[in-house]
């Protein structure tokens, strides 16, 4: 009974990512032909099914970039690189997608260790970081045993620099595996949805408001406390929004 039911999950989600598949080839071609609404009414279906694919969040970003809507093409460009950081069309179209949106916030001038992660800490996920220290670890062990068991002290001299060197890289990159997996945890980041909204002093409606922020910019969330979410810019400005105004890049 449990092989006929194991059957029938196969069959049915391979039917599944049949349907998808041709779903995507439709309004790929409906794209093409610059019927741009009807298209993103079948991409939007195919996420509906929990397809989660840095290719369909492109073609997404790319309709509503077509559609002139700013925020929602910003969004799924980044849901996109979210998915794989090395998609070059989707960082390409991004860059032109933020010139529609108002705000010019000019970020804050990033340390030595920040540009370091970015560039290399960030480029892999946590889940290939740690696989690369594991397999490192287990290349320690057997440089290892080689040493135990060799006879010659010139090859006891290599294999036992060899494990050295080898455990000291798995411990790196395990290091780097725990930081990509801090920052994944605690960047919270989301884009205004909103044509404009205020930005105030403290979580209540009657507080100052310290600055506006428009549709398609992209924010930190630092803490959350009922309506409201505290946001962080990229010059560094802090204050408190209303939690319907932003879309949570998750």
């Amino acid at each position: 009974m449990k092989h006929i039911l194991l059957f029938i999950l196969l069959v049915t989600s391979g039917l599944s990512a049949q349907q998808a598949d041709s779903l995507f080839v439709a309004a790929n071609k409906l794209y093409q032909n610059e019927k741009y609404t009807e298209a993103l009414e079948i991409y939007k279906e195919i996420e509906e099914s929990k397809v989660q694919s840095d290719k369909l969040f492109y073609n997404i970003a790319s309709a509503n970039y077509k559609l002139n809507r700013v925020a929602h093409a910003i969004y799924y460009y980044e849901k996109a690189l979210m998915i794989n950081p090395n998609n070059s069309d989707a960082k390409f179209n991004l860059r032109f997608a933020k010139q529609m949106a108002i705000d010019n916030i000019e970020p804050l001038p990033r340390t030595f260790s920040q540009k370091f992660s970015a560039s290399i800490i960030q480029k892999m996920s946590y889940n290939t970081w740690a696989w690369i220290a594991v397999s490192l670890s287990l290349l320690f062990a057997f440089l290892f045993l080689l040493y135990h068991f060799s006879y010659s002290s010139g090859s006891k001299r290599f294999y036992f620099v060899s494990s050295i060197i080898s455990a000291f890289l798995a411990l790196v990159i395990l290091s780097f595996a725990y930081q990509n997996y801090n920052i994944i945890k605690t960047y919270k980041p989301a884009i205004v949805f909103v044509q404009q909204t205020d930005v105030k002093s403290a979580p209540t409606i009657s507080s100052e408001v310290s600055f506006k922020l428009h549709e398609g910019t992209k924010v930190q969330i630092l803490e959350s406390l009922d309506s409201w979410k505290k946001i962080k810019i990229a010059d560094g400005k802090i204050g408190w929004m209303i939690a319907d105004d932003l879309k949570e890049l998750n």
